[in-house]
């Protein structure tokens, strides 16, 4: 696997986060925001980057040199304080090669550091890369289903963890609970 590096996400990265939007494909775009998403707008791409590394924490990996950015992981804090929204992107050209896992292990030791104990997650049912990626976090809690969306919790407390080793998104761990079958588009 290639070497890559991992930093938390600073104001002056908007042309890192801006880069990453740009190279993630249509699907992908879809996939994260659950829309056509063509571009960010300029309000869109300043909230992204209001990172207080407490609340909301966001880090960005990059590529062996020439070192570009190949993608991103974030959480923010929900109105229960031990509680975050993750959301996790990586460039079409870098999924499935541990980018996705290894922002997973770094946003996870960081959140408990936080005080967070579990994850939500939304994704779509068909994003076969995001529900491997989420089942190295462990079994999930279905919080809602509706229509191609699920919502999942995690456990990130100290008794759960990523393993270290384990492979990116498109490894073929076993999927979190799929709520009942609904049609699919």
């Amino acid at each position: 696997m290639p070497a890559f590096t991992i930093r938390e996400l600073a104001r002056a990265d908007r042309r890192a986060v801006a880069f990453t939007f740009g190279r993630l494909s249509q699907q992908s775009r879809y996939q994260r925001y659950f829309h056509a998403k063509p571009e960010l707008a300029p309000r869109e791409l300043s909230g992204l980057l209001d990172v207080d590394h407490w609340h909301h924490e966001a880090l960005i990996a990059f590529s062996p040199p020439p070192r570009a950015p190949i993608g991103i992981a974030r959480y923010v804090r929900l109105d229960e304080f031990d509680m975050a929204e993750v959301a996790i992107e990586v460039v079409d050209g870098w999924q499935r090669q541990g980018v996705g896992t290894a922002l997973m292990v770094a946003l996870t030791e960081r959140a408990r550091a936080a005080g967070i104990r579990h994850f939500h997650m939304s994704m779509l049912r068909d994003n076969a890369g995001a529900r491997a990626l989420a089942s190295h976090l462990g079994p999930a809690t279905v919080l809602a289903a509706a229509g191609n969306v699920v919502e999942l919790s995690y456990s990130v407390s100290a008794g759960s963890s990523v393993p270290a080793g384990s492979s990116g998104a498109g490894s073929s761990s076993p999927s979190p609970p799929s709520p009942a079958p609904t049609a699919t588009g």
